[in-house]
């Protein structure tokens, strides 16, 4: 008889406790789901358990990470290959060799575009680490390393940041694992962060990508302390390493700060937060101040923005975005006011991407912050999914839950989601795998290298000039990336009129145009740059000989018929599929002019646009155009205006005189000349940090050169620092001093603190 009232009395026990603590749980009343964690705290207190937990976690994790990265290929001593990363050869052997032997972050390259300011545009900090690293292992081991930085630095960094924002287990853990499915997501290639972007040439967006995570923690941390301590200097300096690698890293973070200001409105925050961004500016400022001064004299682009809803919700993205929603639902319901940056963060970021107007920034670079706070929440979501679970199953109170299968639940649940979503992703044969395999094993593995290594070989072999190159995607795609002769200047001694860094030179909108005249095939251009509706051999012609082009590669037969009946250019060699041209005569880098310039009065941003109305009659090229920047030295020269530019009259200038010689290096160009108060083409591209002696000027000339005017016979023109290098280069220093006088003062209350003197 007492069987039956002992059973019943047990259903009301379990019924009992499952009101008391899931029944609450699932309401989100505070107070009790404390009471239902503490209900379990016992086995969170044996660390021993969690710890192994997290170790198998992040196991897990980075054996995924080398499942794609596998260190024999990484470690394989090759030249990297594919998309943009191949190109960016070029950019870390010019830091290497040309940069960091002289101390230096930027300087200028003559290997692309006519002449590029190198890092002045583009972000410095991993091509540093990888000249760093290039003086203990090979280059080539270097460059991977750093390349695949960024994407080791992201799991790590959302772990930071859910501790440093103290939510409970397992939070940080699942947030590690939202990061590793992020990076291999396959809906988006070029909008970076995720393992195709990095491989695809953006690894500088990645390793920023990384540190805004480790800024944000920091920064919470911080601010709930208020000191100016350690933490402090670390803040400010992971904010300015996060400048150094990339801007849409730190439009992110200004978009995210003023969420904070929801988690501690004090004074002693907002004193707290503006410190750490004024003095991570005034470290960065050497590189930030000059971009942002002069970043009018480069190419002013518009990219073609992303409105399709397909593009921000693709398929594989619905299970984080279910439990995303989960876990927004759970955030308001439990009132948790740390989930508002994240929250904060996608909402602004959708927004803008349905209201940016386009121009120098794609909306599409946006898409990454919004997918991995996606995944940021999803775990958000999937951690209170795990306290509810946990929850009802100890208030059901089952005999020898507890001692047994109850413990492998509560510990083993993170590793069992990250052996599962491990799982799930190689099943789905990732693209990235693929790509980091052919990326990896480098140019030397592919089945042309002999020819591609023939190539350049021969050209290292012919006398100094810059190459114009057909365009032939589907036969360059071949030799390791379709930029592959981008390269030239990295393999040979020869520079290329064409190159990676587009955004950086002035003269970049003008090569396209000869491109689009002389090439049958993919005539494209950069963004918001339109090229000739046909091509113009004969404009092509001009134009290449204005910008002092020696030597000729062709692949299509239309274009090697009509230079075999060019009696301009001659015929070198033929390695197939290539021809070699070079164009005859002299080839001087200096030369008077023939007809006085003409001088043009417009805003800094219009003149490339007004300029292509000058280009695009290639007759003009007789007949060049100065950039009026107010000098009184210009006013000797008839304006001219808008409406004249595309056909410009002759203007005889008849003058007695010659260059008798020219020296032109890196960053000092030397010519010698009898023509004084002439002025002089010098066909580099122009750039407010040249500087002359023994002639007034730079100054701007048609359509992206510098223009001299000799008052001596001797002169020297020379790559210096301008007055935003100057700004730059003061802030940063009182930066430093700012952080050193903090540690310093630091220190002495750590000495005394300790007692070692009084």
């Amino acid at each position: 008889m007492n069987k039956p009232k002992k059973f019943f009395k047990n259903i009301s026990q379990r019924i009992s406790n499952f009101k008391k603590y899931f029944i609450p749980l699932i309401l989100f009343s505070t107070p009790y789901n404390n009471i239902a964690e503490q209900k379990i705290s016992a086995f969170t207190r044996k660390r021993l358990f969690f710890t192994l937990s997290l170790i198998i976690t992040f196991l897990v994790i980075y054996g995924m990470l080398f499942y794609t990265f596998t260190p024999d290929v990484i470690f394989k001593d090759t030249t990297t290959a594919g998309g943009d990363t191949g190109a960016h050869n070029y950019c870390a052997k010019f830091f290497t060799e040309e940069l960091f032997p002289n101390f230096r972050m930027t300087g200028w390259d003559m290997g692309w575009f006519a002449g590029t300011p190198m890092f002045t545009f583009y972000f410095p900090l991993p091509f540093f680490l990888i000249a760093l690293l290039s003086k203990i292992i090979a280059f080539n081991i270097s460059f991977k390393l750093v390349t695949i930085l960024g994407s080791f630095i992201l799991p790590a960094a959302v772990y930071y940041f859910g501790r440093s924002f103290k939510l409970k287990y397992p939070y940080p853990e699942l947030a590690a694992i939202g990061a590793i499915a992020f990076l291999y997501m396959n809906s988006f290639t070029i909008y970076g962060a995720n393992f195709l972007g990095t491989l695809a040439g953006e690894f500088s967006y990645s390793i920023s990508f990384g540190l805004v995570f480790i800024f944000l923690g920091s920064l919470y941390r911080g601010m709930k302390k208020g000191r100016f301590d350690l933490l402090f200097v670390l803040t400010c300096v992971c904010l300015a390493c996060t400048v150094l690698t990339h801007l849409i890293t730190l439009i992110a973070i200004l978009v995210i700060i003023p969420s904070f200001l929801f988690l501690n409105r004090s004074w002693k925050t907002i004193r707290y937060i503006i410190s750490v961004f004024i003095v991570g500016f005034f470290i960065s400022a050497f590189w930030s101040v000059p971009f942002v001064l002069l970043v009018k004299w480069t190419p002013s682009l518009y990219w073609i923005n992303i409105y399709d809803l397909a593009e921000l919700f693709p398929k594989e993205i619905i299970p984080a975005l279910i439990l995303g929603s989960t876990g927004l639902f759970f955030s308001i319901i439990r009132k948790d006011k740390r989930m508002i940056p994240i929250i904060w963060t996608m909402f602004v970021f959708i927004f803008f991407i349905f209201s940016w107007s386009g121009g120098r920034l794609f909306n599409g670079r946006f898409f990454p912050v919004i997918f991995i706070f996606l995944y940021l929440l999803a775990a958000y979501g999937l951690k209170n999914l795990y306290w509810v679970i946990v929850t009802a199953i100890s208030s059901l109170n089952i005999k020898g839950f507890k001692r047994g299968l109850f413990k492998f639940i509560v510990i083993a649940f993170v590793p069992i989601v990250a052996f599962t979503a491990a799982g799930s992703i190689i099943a789905s044969k990732p693209t990235s795998i693929r790509w980091a395999h052919d990326n990896y094993t480098g140019f030397e593995s592919r089945d042309d290298w002999a020819t591609y290594n023939a190539l350049m070989e021969y050209l290292d072999s012919l006398p100094y000039g810059r190459v114009m190159y057909d365009y032939d995607q589907s036969i360059l795609i071949n030799y390791g990336t379709s930029r592959a002769l981008e390269l030239i200047p990295f393999w040979t001694k020869q520079p290329t009129m064409e190159g990676l860094l587009a955004e950086s030179s002035i003269t970049s909108p003008f090569h396209y145009t000869n491109k689009g005249e002389f090439i049958m095939k993919d005539r494209t251009s950069i963004t918001g740059w339109s090229v000739p509706g046909e091509r113009n051999h004969e404009a092509a012609m001009k134009h290449l000989i204005y910008y002092n082009i020696t030597y000729i590669i062709a692949i299509s037969p239309e274009i090697v018929e009509d230079l075999n009946n060019d009696n301009r250019v001659e015929f070198l060699k033929n390695i197939e599929p290539f021809y070699f041209y070079k164009i005859k005569g002299s080839h001087n880098y200096v030369e008077i002019v023939e007809n006085t310039p003409y001088r043009y009065k417009t805003e800094t941003e219009e003149w490339i646009w007004d300029m292509r109305d000058w280009y695009w009659n290639a007759d003009n090229v007789d007949n060049p155009v100065i950039y009026d920047d107010g000098s009184k030295e210009l006013e000797q020269f008839e304006e001219i205006k808008k409406e004249q530019l595309k056909d410009v009259s002759d203007n005889p200038l008849n003058v007695e005189g010659e260059v008798t010689s020219e020296t032109i290096e890196r960053e000092i160009i030397e010519f010698t000349t009898t023509a004084i108060g002439v002025p002089h083409i010098v066909k580099v591209s122009y750039f407010p940090n040249w500087k002359a002696i023994g002639a007034e000027g730079p100054y701007l000339i048609s359509p992206s050169l510098m223009m001299v005017i000799p008052t001596q016979n001797e002169v020297t023109i020379y790559y210096g620092m301008s007055y935003a290098n100057k700004i730059g280069v003061a802030l940063s220093i009182l930066g430093l001093v700012i952080i050193g006088l903090i540690l310093i003062m630091n220190l002495i209350l750590y000495i005394r603190k300790k007692g070692y003197y009084k």
